[in-house]
């Protein structure tokens, strides 16, 4: 009988795995990896995987949250340090952020449709409490913006709601023609910040 990992081999194995998978799901996408190509990777057997992880969606899925987490970070600074005219700095931060998610390896790979085949395979208790995260990060979005003096009338909900409606276009950019498509983000960002900075009613 094997013996039972130690806390410390658990936490490298799990970071071990965890380094795989963003390499794995950067340079191949979900379905071309398989849990032997992580496990042979990472250095220990298929059964072990299932000590860490009940899946290799799961384990993306993991993944794609730690990258959201850095990215989401990145955001708050940026509404943080909020400079220049309010509606001016809305639409550089809007563009940085459609920008910055498009540019990074992980977003080339883990688009809509690989983002559903995870979604698919995981417990509805773990995608909900993820969406329910977005508005919560929204939440300390508008609180920054407000703290830095920019006033942004939206609720919550209805950023999340406009935020998902602009990187949902972008998700389809190739639909769209390049031309076409740089021309409707930038009216989409536009509509959005007058939006948010419209008189209370």
């Amino acid at each position: 009988m094997p013996r039972a990992f130690t806390d410390q081999e658990k936490a490298i194995i799990r970071e071990r795995l965890l380094e795989q998978g963003r390499a794995f799901l950067t340079s191949y996408g979900v379905r071309r990896t398989s849990v032997e190509d992580l496990t042979r990777a990472a250095g220990i057997s298929k059964g072990a995987f299932y000590a860490f992880f009940s899946s290799k969606e799961e384990l993306f899925f993991t993944v794609f949250e730690q990258f959201e987490a850095a990215y989401r970070q990145e955001l708050l600074s940026m509404a943080q340090r909020a400079e220049g005219p309010p509606r001016e700095h809305l639409r550089a931060f809007l563009r940085h952020a459609i920008t910055r998610w498009r540019a990074s390896p992980l977003f080339t790979r883990m688009g809509r449709e690989e983002y559903d085949i995870v979604a698919r395979k995981l417990p509805p208790e773990r995608l909900r409490a993820h969406l329910e995260d977005d508005e919560a990060f929204v939440a300390r979005l508008i609180d920054q913006w407000r703290a830095a003096g920019v006033e942004v009338a939206s609720s919550p909900a209805e950023l999340t709601g406009l935020i998902r409606a602009l990187f949902f276009v972008s998700l389809h950019a190739e639909e769209f023609g390049s031309a076409s498509y740089d021309a409707t983000i930038a009216l989409l960002i536009e509509l959005i910040a007058d939006h948010l900075l419209r008189p209370a009613a």
